[in-house]
């Protein structure tokens, strides 16, 4: 995610890194270029064979630039649930934690002992499990996270090879919630509290996981692309007898438009990626590292620090 301080107008109108300039460029120019070739065949080879009226071009471009509004909703739609789905993980970790650390409870002495080691032991395989979800929606491997958040590697290793790391973690989470409900560290009352917790956790899981499966259709997709590049390509024939050799200054900044309202449809419909504007999701679970790390000191470790913008960019 792009982080920037505020900054004036007339920066922001020359700004290049995280806008979609870096991928609409050579697109504009192969645009650019060809109305080139067009001005140059109509005002200087006189050839007026291609010429056409503006009117269409108006209508198309109205229907277009409503066609891309729509398209680039649905795809800040799917961005901004993203994020809502990794605030709520954020809260639901932190509650999860304190109800870990204060409704359980035993006597002074062995008991008490094993306890906080179960606490420990818990809080950790929260921590494993949103960053098993973070590497899950990024296709990436979670191998550092779960050695380090799980005393017993050979789980760590076992859940690795499970299809869906973050659900195998889940179920070990739920077994030490059994465990200390057997025990009698836990009330049975205050057995579903946990439990809640633990299938919030899943419902966001299966939520993100939905965004990531299901794309905004393919054809829809295409048709968008298409007719975008079509009309940029087509334009100079409605502009080069009106606007002379100004054509390709004109086509460009309109190709410059509307292709750069469709790179960010494509940019923002993935939110869980590495791109500069794809959700901070190393960030936010670095949050709750540290958020649940310090309730209670489970690890001699030190908290990890906070993650802070490189290059103005958060990941």
């Amino acid at each position: 995610m792009i982080v920037t301080e505020k900054t004036s107008w007339l920066r922001m109108i020359f700004a290049v890194h995280g806008t979609t300039m870096g991928k609409v460029w050579p697109r504009v120019f192969i645009v650019t270029a060809f109305a080139g070739v067009v001005t140059y065949v109509s005002s200087v080879a006189g050839v007026h064979k291609y010429s056409l009226t503006p009117a269409p071009f108006t209508v198309v471009g109205l229907a277009l630039a409503i066609f891309l509004g729509f398209r680039n909703n649905a795809a800040y739609d799917r961005y901004w649930e993203g994020r809502k789905l990794w605030g709520s993980m954020v809260n639901t970790t932190r509650t999860f934690a304190i109800q870990v650390l204060t409704v359980t409870h035993a006597e002074e002495g062995a008991d008490f002992a094993e306890l906080k080691q179960l606490r420990g032991r818990l809080i950790r395989l929260i921590l494993a499990y949103v960053n098993a979800l973070r590497h899950k929606l990024r296709d990436t491997t979670p191998e550092a996270e779960l050695y380090e958040y799980m005393e017993d590697k050979a789980s760590a290793e076992a859940v690795r090879r499970h299809a869906n790391t973050p659900v195998a973690i889940g179920r070990l989470i739920a077994e030490m919630i059994a465990v200390a409900e057997q025990r009698g560290w836990l009330k049975t009352f205050h057995v579903p509290l946990l439990y809640n917790n633990l299938t919030e956790m899943i419902s966001v899981q299966g939520a993100c996981e939905r965004i990531k499966s299901t794309p905004i259709p393919y054809t829809y997709s295409v048709l968008t692309h298409r007719t975008t590049m079509l009309y940029c390509l087509a334009l100079p024939c409605g502009l080069h007898d009106t606007v002379g050799i100004l054509t390709p200054l004109v086509v460009g900044f309109v190709a410059y438009a509307f292709l750069g309202l469709d790179a960010v449809g494509d940019e923002i419909e993935q939110p869980f990626g590495l791109d500069d504007n794809h959700l901070p999701l190393h960030s936010i679970t670095r949050t709750i590292e540290i958020n649940l790390l310090q309730l209670e000191d489970i690890d001699s470790n030190p908290v990890p620090p906070a993650l802070h913008p490189q290059k103005h960019v958060l990941h």
